[in-house]
């Protein structure tokens, strides 16, 4: 077993709300820069830069893993992962059908492009991503783990977009694989709102710039770096936190 450094919630030029500096070289060279040995594309509701940034990856042992930070009915962030495109892109299928026909204002809230490893703009997204798609987070999440993903609960300690901001706690029948915080220092304070106390606490960049890749890092020890020996590997540190959890109750 070797232990890994892990940022797992990295927007590229797809995500609106993401620079345009933020290609799939520039990706990977920024996550090797910063230490990194496995990192995830997550863009808004689509996964169409992940391949490019694979074969980046590749090239220069970074580990990359497919997925998208997906936006559900209730206005929830949830980052879902897979070890391969396909699944990935199935996800985006499905949710780009139920995302509202609504165009993205390039002027108001930016550049939707897939691009390739040489920096070049293959193409626009026209639809707006930052939207909600019609799908529930129960339903969401269930589709994640029955195709063998992981899904998180992105930046819970957010005023907006978090499970906790939108419905007030964190139901026990979602099974999360573990819960994003952008400080782990407050996670504490979060305890009461979560129904199921063996969830792990994780953190990462949530990178939209070059400069924010690695900012943010969880180290996990995986006989190998894919989702299942991660969801393992997350899964003994909620049964590790569980005693102390009990303990803040």
């Amino acid at each position: 077993m070797a232990e890994f450094a892990c940022d797992l919630h990295i927007h590229s030029t797809l995500s609106p709300c993401g620079s345009l500096d933020m290609s799939p070289r520039v990706i990977v060279e920024k996550a090797r820069e910063a230490g990194l040995d496995i990192i995830a594309v997550t863009d808004h509701n689509m996964a169409e830069n992940t391949p490019y940034v694979k074969e980046a990856g590749d090239r220069s042992g970074l580990v990359v893993l497919a997925g998208m930070e997906l936006q559900t009915r209730e206005e929830i962030h949830v980052i879902a992962i897979f070890d391969d495109y396909d699944t990935a892109h199935a996800l985006q299928r499905m949710v780009y059908d139920l995302l509202p026909p609504v165009a993205n204002d390039v002027e108001f809230w930016g550049d939707q492009v897939v691009v390739d490893g040489e920096d070049n703009i293959i193409r626009s997204e026209e639809r707006l991503l930052i939207s909600s798609a019609g799908i529930s987070i129960e339903d969401a999440v269930s589709w994640v783990k029955s195709h063998g993903g992981l899904a998180i609960a992105s930046h819970i300690d957010s005023p907006t977009f978090s499970i906790i901001s939108q419905l007030g706690f964190i139901p026990a029948d979602i099974p999360f694989d573990a819960l994003e915080i952008r400080d782990l220092e407050k996670a504490g304070s979060f305890i009461p709102f979560i129904m199921k106390k063996d969830i792990p606490f994780v953190t990462f960049s949530d990178a939209h710039y070059p400069g924010d890749i690695g900012r943010r890092r969880t180290n996990l020890t995986l006989d190998v770096p894919d989702c299942a020996n991660i969801e393992g590997a997350l899964r003994s540190m909620g049964e590790r936190m569980l005693p102390g959890r009990a303990r803040q109750l």
